[in-house]
Order: structure tokens, then C-alpha cells, then sequence
């Protein structure tokens, strides 16, 4: 399942790229564009803007309740059953993720990381590099959302 956020969403779209989802965010898309995104690349809207969420070509859409970006995670998952997957997109700007060999990771992470972690991640777009911290484990669907 895909999705495009709207400029409401920003920290939702990054959480769930970092959870493996395929969340196109752009902050300077409007909602024409977004409407148009979802319907050629068949994507759901997911916004907090009641305008857009009422627009009769957006009904491919949900509608967020909360300000809160956990919360909006449990919404997102008891709406769509949706499961985490490994890390695979860039929180930046959502492109795939290569393994990247842990001697060229030596210079690009700071020492520590280097030294407590075997695998690296790198955006095959911006660079980027990622590996699985403790962030991980804190940022993850909560079992009590699962249980739904």
C-alpha cells in the first residue's frame, strides 16, 4: 500500500518511512497536485485538511484526527492493518535503501555508531545513511495496536 501525505503530515510521512512505508510528502504540493499524485500512482491521501478530505476525486483518503504523530500511527494501523516493515526508505525523501559495507560506513557515522553496529543502510538517492538504533524499537507499532 502507498501513500501521499499532505503538508499537515510531515512527521507522520517520516515515521512511517522509517517503518518501511511508501509515503510521498512534498510540503510544497497543493492539493490538486496531491489529488492527482493519488489518483496515477494509486495512492492514499492522508491529511488533516477537512478541505481536501471532502474533495469528490479524494476519496481515496483518510482522514487524521490528532496532532500527534503516535497517534496518528495507531490510526493509520487500525484503519489500513498495516504492519511494519524492515527499514527500507529514507526518511528524507522516501527512496530505497542499499546495505552499505560497514568499512565504507567508517568515516560517514560517528565512531561509537560505528563501533556497536554491523550493518549499515545508505539512501541510493541523498546519501544517507542509516542502522538500527534504539529509535527503532521506540518509534515501532505498539503491541496494543496489534491486538485490534
Amino acid at each position: 500500500m502507498k501513500f501521499i501525505a499532505d503538508v499537515m503530515l510531515g512527521r507522520l510521512a517520516k515515521r512511517m518511512r522509517l517503518l518501511g512505508f511508501d509515503v510521498l510528502y512534498n510540503n510544497s504540493l497543493d492539493d490538486n497536485e496531491i489529488v492527482r499524485l493519488s489518483l496515477e500512482q494509486d495512492r492514499v491521501i492522508l491529511t488533516r485538511d477537512t478541505g481536501l478530505a471532502e474533495r469528490p476525486l479524494a476519496a481515496n483518503h483518510l482522514f487524521i484526527k490528532s496532532d500527534r504523530v503516535q497517534e496518528q500511527m495507531e490510526q493509520v494501523h487500525a484503519e489500513f492493518a498495516i504492519e511494519p516493515l524492515p527499514l527500507t526508505r529514507c526518511s528524507r525523501c522516501n527512496e530505497p535503501l542499499a546495505p552499505l559495507d560497514k568499512r565504507n560506513a567508517r568515516d560517514l557515522v560517528p565512531p561509537y555508531v560505528y563501533e556497536a553496529h554491523t550493518q549499515f543502510l545508505q539512501c541510493t538517492d541523498c546519501g544517507r545513511i542509516y542502522w538500527k538504533g534504539s529509535h527503532v524499537r521506540r518509534m515501532a507499532i505498539p503491541a496494543r495496536m496489534k491486538k485490534k
